[in-house]
């Protein structure tokens, strides 16, 4: 069965999957709606920043703070789904940065185990994945 997947630098990803964050942004419009495979790309070093505002570190926190203590924030890794439900500008979540488009996301999925060492891609692609129970 073939998936579209997202390539999302983390920690976003998984902000993502544990259904924290709400709203990926984009420079870039899609018109699709559906289940898609979140993809943490892969990182030089396994190393990431993060400029978050205060509601956002608020919502944030703990999430990233038990992965990355604990060593488990995923790299280069299929690590959930979540649901595009629509594609707007102006949202009014705390992750919406202005002036970009805003993909909406609803019904996140957090993998128990990670589909591992998958080189991620540019805009929405194709993955073939033969267990479909997650989606």
């Amino acid at each position: 069965m073939r998936v579209k997947v997202l390539t999302v630098k983390q920690p976003w990803a998984s902000l993502i999957v544990h259904g924290i964050k709400d709203i990926e942004n984009r420079s870039w419009r899609t018109n699709f709606r559906g289940r898609i495979l979140i993809h943490a790309s892969g990182s030089h070093g396994r190393k990431f920043s993060v400029d978050l505002t205060d509601a956002q570190t608020k919502a944030a926190f703990a999430t990233i703070a038990k992965e990355t203590m604990f060593g488990n924030m995923p790299f280069g890794s299929i690590i959930g789904s979540v649901e595009i439900v629509d594609c707007v500008q102006n949202h009014p979540s705390i992750w919406a940065d202005n002036g970009v488009y805003h993909w909406v996301l609803a019904n996140p999925i957090l993998f128990e185990k990670p589909i591992e060492n998958v080189k991620g891609k540019l805009g929405l692609w194709n993955y073939d994945w033969e267990e479909v129970v997650c989606l």
